[in-house]
């Protein structure tokens, strides 16, 4: 077993240059204290160190306990540096609103990183098994995976390594026997009440009649897969390298793409692991050709603007602006759009110049107080040399602001309604008149002293 540990680990680079660190994750069982014992007995001849590391997730409370002192004591006798650390997890997954499962293995990694920050070691090596690929395959497989979670568990990724995993439990058996070593054993290993131990108990024997060479022809596949996998990633991150500036992706492009590219690209731009069922509900909705739209999305929200496709973390709070009031003479800045707005009166000029961004209005048009607000329900304009009223929520479709971006627009509105919309142009009822009194309303970028 050994030579074959040591051939596998060689393939794929794991062990670290002499002098190096491995730390070891060890719960006391078999295939972890076999990884310990493999690793000590290749360290003498490869030059590298071993440390160990054991977390108590304390959910088996007497077993718990008894495990962590198993380790101990092992380490004691091999002469190996222990660390030991531990949490709540019951506790912790009611607290993070997330699965013990789930929760046990982020506590767990969190603590090897810390650890083997602490001792120096350059990788972080676990006991998975051949076996435990095959399980892993089978309930993703059950689950109804893609190729990703067909291609099982990797021997490397990051800086964890898994030298075990070309090794079966049976191996680890033999070999413990072989060199008089104890383990614990798991009491809920035996419990089918789990979905692992269904597939280990229930599904892998009956497999294992068909082709008891059963663990390999699993591995083997898996690897096809995982090569499969990679290479359409790296497609995929070209493609979202190329088309997708700012991480907009072009729908129409989008679309255009091979089915197993398409899903790559929105699990590289949402961040997120996205099912197949939400995956095809976000390219249906890209199909649509809708000016505007969204969907909610476990850990995301995917947002399609004018053609483009976006994703945002969680949920994005909506974007506007703290209303500001206005008198003749007043000044007031807009912090949250970086503008400054200056209300004056003054007399219209003869010849007036038309301005996106500055406005007069016939003093005598105006009624009450002048305020800057983001746009409100049932806003309407009638803007010159354009046919009749519209809303402006019309009237932003037109223009092609995005959704989320109109209620950042100022409107300049009085009591009797809007007078202008900043950038578009102004209300009919309000157009000045020459060498009569008017309103001028000013707007300016901020400038911010560096």
């Amino acid at each position: 077993m050994l030579t074959k540990l040591a051939s596998f680990a060689d393939k794929y680079g794991m062990f670290p240059p002499r002098g190096g660190v491995i730390l070891a994750a060890v719960s006391g069982g078999a295939d972890s204290v076999c990884l310990l014992r493999a690793l000590l007995e290749l360290s003498k001849e490869r030059g590298f160190k071993v440390s160990c590391a054991h977390f108590n997730h304390r959910l088996r409370k007497e077993e718990s306990e008894r495990d962590e002192r198993f380790v101990r004591d092992l380490c004691e006798k091999l002469g190996v540096p222990f660390y030991c650390g531990g949490a709540d997890v019951r506790a912790a997954a009611a607290e993070r609103k997330a699965g013990i499962e789930e929760t046990a293995r982020a506590l767990r990694y969190e603590f090897l990183h810390e650890t083997a920050g602490q001792c120096g070691a350059s990788v972080i090596a676990t006991a998975h098994t051949a076996d435990d690929n095959t399980e892993t395959v089978l309930l993703n497989l059950a689950r109804g995976a893609g190729t990703k979670g067909l291609a099982g568990i990797p021997p490397v990724r990051d800086n964890i390594i898994r030298p075990m995993l070309c090794v079966t439990r049976g191996e680890v058996l033999e070999y413990l026997k072989s060199r008089g070593q104890d383990y614990v054993e798991d009491s809920t290993n035996f419990e089918n009440v789990y979905a692992r131990n269904r597939i280990r108990h229930a599904v892998i024997p009956v497999l294992q009649d068909l082709n008891p060479r059963l663990h390999s022809a699993v591995f083997h596949a898996s690897r096809l897969l995982r090569e499969d996998d990679r290479y359409l990633t790296e497609l995929a991150r070209a493609f979202y390298r190329e088309n997708c500036p700012g991480g907009r992706i072009p729908c129409e492009k989008l679309l255009t793409l091979p089915y197993p590219l398409s899903s790559r690209v929105l699990r590289l731009a949402s961040g997120i692991p996205l099912s197949c069922e939400r995956t095809d509900a976000v390219l249906e909705l890209c199909g649509k050709n809708l000016a505007s739209a969204e969907l909610s999305l476990p850990g995301a929200t995917a947002i399609i603007e004018y053609g483009a496709l976006r994703f945002v973390q969680g949920t994005e709070e909506p974007l506007s602006f703290e209303p500001v009031t206005l008198a003749p003479g007043q000044t007031a800045e807009i912090p949250e759009l970086g503008l400054r707005v200056t209300l004056r009166e003054t007399i219209c000029p003869e010849k007036i110049h038309n301005s996106f961004n500055n406005f007069l209005f016939n003093f005598d048009s105006v009624y009450g107080m002048i305020v800057i607000r983001p746009r409100q329900s049932g806003d309407k304009i009638a803007l010159s040399g354009r046919n009749g009223t519209k809303s402006l929520k019309r009237l932003f479709i037109e223009e092609k602001i995005p959704k989320r971006a109109r209620a950042l627009v100022p409107v300049v509105a009085d009591d009797k309604g809007v007078l202008a919309v900043y950038g578009i142009g102004q209300d009919i009822r309000a157009v000045p008149v020459s060498a009569r009194a008017a309103l001028e309303i000013i707007f300016e970028e901020l400038s911010y002293a560096p």
